[in-house]
């Protein structure tokens, strides 16, 4: 202990970077022994959260004892996970379902973790649940998987410009070429969309990245392809290894035309005796109907929105990528959902598609802790061998929009109720009748 308070005094007096510091103790407390190589990361993160009180006065017991284990060692150099780690932040999880799912590749019954604050959302998707399987269950199916970059580049002239956008839509032998260049096992081009602005030429490259998200993947991919297309094109230069085509974080128009992640779809038909039974008084087919059209299609195009129209896809979203280790910017984009309702004989026929869910089962937050846990109960925890094994991340995206749907089903019946949405709510947060 008395190395480490040592090292905590140097690193107080700035005379230990903050990316040292982990390496320090290892090295030094630890003698480089890799079954210690966590208590390394707890105890540097631990020397941070301290400092911060001492010199704020404020407790932070809770952050500074929560543990989290992300770090690991690669090729003899340790990776921290994220940077200047001080502890974790706890988010209460809660257990929907199980739910019916009839799909491509989530096949059974399957519980839905979820990691939220807000009341009332577990148990809107459970009521959700409810009349799903009480419908029989609802069927899933995944139409898009690629993940993309857009390096931009530039010309020296439009007509290099034109000229090499031509090449890359009928040259046949250029993805191959490409392809070469790619180090990593697990991503593979598939195909580059140009776009041509004058002299600029944005290349958005598709690529498949196996039970990985990718994004990591395919930005290493597309700067190694950069660099091979430069150096065959004189007086072209390098603007930006992305581009906002691709789209990343960003709510875009084009993920959804053009799919990024996963492109999937679910349906259910619920019978008029069930909206009846599992819902308030009033619910009808026709009542849900008018809702999500006048909700989420005239009033979402009134207000200007530009990509996805639902109910309150982002809500069960957010909850499911906390709960199962996702990157959470990507619910920017991955919530651009579109919802359907048709009233049709007998029922209700309810959709769900979300064209750019961007998810996996391997790589960032999904490999440590209560999310590999989570993904194991989903029966994702497996990682496939190649770019095109990867039935892990397509289940787990089939699973992921099942819990957008039944958030989204219990939603819009519950404003056909009326003011039942916001009575519950109230109820459930507040205790309030």
């Amino acid at each position: 202990m008395d190395k480490l308070n040592e090292i905590k005094d140097r690193f107080a007096k700035g005379e230990i970077k903050q990316q040292h510091l982990e390496t320090m103790i290892f090295n030094e407390v630890y003698d480089s022994d890799a079954s210690r190589l966590q208590d390394a990361c707890h105890d540097a993160a631990r020397i941070r959260c301290s400092i911060a009180e001492e010199s704020t006065g404020v407790s932070l017991d809770l952050i500074k004892n929560s543990r989290l284990d992300n770090s690991g060692l690669s090729e003899g150099h340790l990776l921290t996970g994220i940077e200047m780690k001080v502890g974790a932040a706890l988010i209460p999880m809660g257990l929907a379902g199980p739910v019916k799912i009839s799909g491509e590749y989530a096949e059974g019954e399957y519980y839905l973790p979820l990691a939220t604050n807000e009341a009332a959302l577990v148990a809107g998707v459970q009521r959700g649940v409810k009349a799903i399987n009480m419908s029989g269950g609802i069927r899933t199916q995944v139409t898009f998987d690629g993940m993309s970059r857009a390096p931009l580049l530039e010309a020296p002239d439009i007509d290099a410009a034109k000229k090499f956008c031509i090449r890359v839509q009928e040259d046949g032998e250029l993805i191959q070429e490409l392809n070469k260049e790619i180090k990593d096992p697990f991503v593979r081009l598939e195909y580059i969309e140009p776009y041509q602005l004058g002299t600029k030429v944005f290349l958005r490259m598709v690529c498949k990245t196996g039970d990985a998200m990718g994004m990591n993947g395919v930005t290493k991919a597309s700067a190694d392809i950069a660099r091979r297309i430069l150096k065959d094109l004189d007086g072209w230069k390098l603007i930006t290894i992305s581009s906002n085509l691709c789209t990343d974080k960003k709510a875009s128009h084009i993920n959804i035309l053009q799919g990024r992640g996963k492109s999937v779809h679910a349906e259910v038909f619920v019978p008029e005796e069930v909206l009846q039974k599992v819902f308030k008084k009033g619910v009808t087919s026709r009542s849900v109907e008018r809702v999500v059209f006048h909700k989420c299609y005239l009033g979402s195009t009134l207000s200007g929105t530009i990509s996805g129209f639902n109910v309150n896809a982002a809500n069960a979203l957010a909850a499911f990528f906390a709960a199962t280790g996702q990157d959470m910017a990507h619910v920017v984009s991955s919530s651009a959902a579109f919802v359907q309702a048709d009233a049709v004989e007998g029922g209700l026929h309810f959709m769900v598609s979300m064209p750019s869910l961007e998810i996996a089962t391997i790589g960032g937050g999904t490999n440590f802790g209560t999310a590999r846990e989570a993904l194991k109960l989903l029966g994702c925890g497996e990682i496939g061998t190649s770019p095109d094994d990867n039935e892990n991340v397509k289940r787990l995206a089939e699973i992921c929009c099942t819990a957008v749907a039944a958030l989204d089903l219990n939603t819009a019946c519950a404003q056909a109720a009326g003011y039942e949405m916001a009575d519950s709510h109230v109820a459930l947060a507040r205790g309030e009748k």
